[in-house]
């Protein structure tokens, strides 16, 4: 049995009377007004899971879309289900783009009653685990603002910018960026900030499944509805079916699709995110053109961990210094030889592979002051992605002295001036040479270092 708290506005008492029958039959607490200051009064001291709101009361055609605003704007996390005896298709899309979780006619088929409530009620309940998903994921969301690359002093005023608008946002970025967290971020200063943020990754199994989770069905809520009055996040869009990339273009067109008998209308902002090429998925016909003009408003790329290696030693102290929130466990320094690994290293699952490497770095050195070499995992090691394995002795030791000196000074300094990301102030100070003399000794040796190139061009 239910023990939901469940307010009826009606001005007319049969069917609040009526209402409150069905609804208790089903074990829901109710609580009854016939209008706005009997509701006021309930919600003043009522904690209320739902509530249905008569659209015309009295002479007044409007009150109920008053009332929806009101209640909105004081509490806003009670999803509320418009009724009214004049239901017309536009009356149901304008309640919805006020905010309201659903709209049912007069007069009732209990039948429907109850599949709205229990919708409503499952809406209610994924609100409260975005609320501690907002705070699961602060120290997360934190990562953007961490770090001193052009990427990271941008993305807060990018977001900013990018947050106040309803405008559909595509984030290009490889996998393990963190895109979910930039969009989380983006709803969380949006206008949209206490409505619900649904995530969904588009990759799956049983593209069946996928489908009526994505948009429902007769007897319950997809993802599209969840969303209502809050943002839907799509992660790897270009994954989705020829058949659910035409029927996300048709409700986005229409603001409406059939799910079953029901016809659903539901108000969100979408974010989408892609490591694919988009060229050659619109060339292919893999992913609908049509589609992707409407989902790229905004456009906005994350770039790799490895085109911002000034990120990676502050984002390494951010895990380390928030080591007990994100492991349970004490934080440690990272020794000199540790850090120049971990700059070297390319990354190739981004922030979420640096994440998991603090965390077991952290564990294999239980024993220790500091994080050192040996703490780090293997593939850090003996990675060929480390720019410090060109220095070796296999190549040196087939090489005249002379030769093999130059060799030795070019590779290090190539490899000095990609761990500082083409600064040149900081690999001098490093090196322990004078700027000027290591721009001379760079240039000799043929070494361009380009930081707008994030030093691709080193490689």
């Amino acid at each position: 049995m239910s023990s939901e708290n469940i307010l009826i506005i009606d001005d007319e008492e049969e069917v609040r009377s009526l209402m409150s029958d069905v609804l208790a039959d089903e074990g829901y607490a109710t609580h009854l007004a016939a209008n706005e200051a009997e509701a006021v009064a309930v919600l003043k001291k009522s904690a209320l899971d739902l509530v249905f709101l008569d659209l015309w009361m009295g002479d007044d055609e409007s009150a109920g879309i008053k009332i929806l605003g009101k209640i909105r704007k004081t509490y806003p996390e009670i999803p509320v289900i418009i009724i009214s005896g004049h239901g017309t298709i536009d009356v149901a899309v304008q309640v919805i783009q006020n905010g309201a979780a659903d709209f049912i006619e007069k007069p009732f088929v209990i039948e429907r009653l109850l599949l709205t409530t229990k919708q409503a009620l499952e809406l209610r309940s994924l609100q409260k685990e975005n609320a501690a998903l907002r705070n699961n994921n602060k120290l997360d969301m934190e990562v953007f603002s961490v770090g001193s690359s052009i990427f990271t002093l941008s993305i807060k005023s990018t977001v900013e910018k990018i947050a106040p608008s309803n405008g559909r946002v595509f984030i290009k970025s490889q996998v393990g960026i963190g895109a979910d967290a930039v969009a989380f971020l983006i709803h969380k200063k949006s206008q949209r900030r206490d409505g619900p943020f649904v995530y969904l990754n588009c990759i799956a199994d049983n593209e069946e499944n996928f489908e009526a989770e994505l948009f429902g069905g007769e007897k319950f809520y997809g993802f599209i509805e969840k969303a209502n009055s809050g943002t839907l996040f799509l992660e790897e869009i270009t994954r989705l079916s020829k058949d659910c990339q035409r029927k996300l273009l048709q409700f986005l067109h229409e603001g409406k699709y059939a799910a079953g008998s029901r016809m659903v209308y539901s108000d969100f902002r979408v974010m989408c995110s892609s490591n694919d090429d988009m060229e050659e998925f619109l060339a292919s016909g893999k992913f609908s053109q049509e589609l992707y003009i409407r989902l790229n408003i905004i456009n906005l790329h994350i770039p790799p961990l490895k085109d911002r290696r000034e990120d990676i030693i502050p984002l390494a102290e951010y895990y380390i210094s928030n080591s007990w929130s994100f492991f349970g466990l004490k934080p440690k320094k990272i020794s000199p030889d540790a850090v120049a690994i971990l700059q070297s290293y390319d990354w190739p699952g981004n922030i979420h592979q640096l994440k998991n490497v603090m965390e077991c770095s952290l564990i294999n050195s239980a024993h220790k002051n500091e994080i050192d070499r040996d703490s780090l995992p293997p593939e850090l090691i003996s990675s060929p992605g480390d720019k410090f394995d060109s220095l070796n002795v296999a190549k040196l030791v087939s090489l005249p002295l002379r030769k093999a000196k130059e060799c030795f000074e070019s590779d290090y300094l190539r490899a000095q001036v990609i761990r500082f990301s083409g600064n040149i102030s900081q690999t001098a100070w490093f090196v322990g040479m004078e700027r000027s003399a290591l721009h001379r000794k760079l240039k000799t040796l043929g070494i361009h270092p380009d930081r707008k190139a994030k030093a691709n061009s080193l490689k």
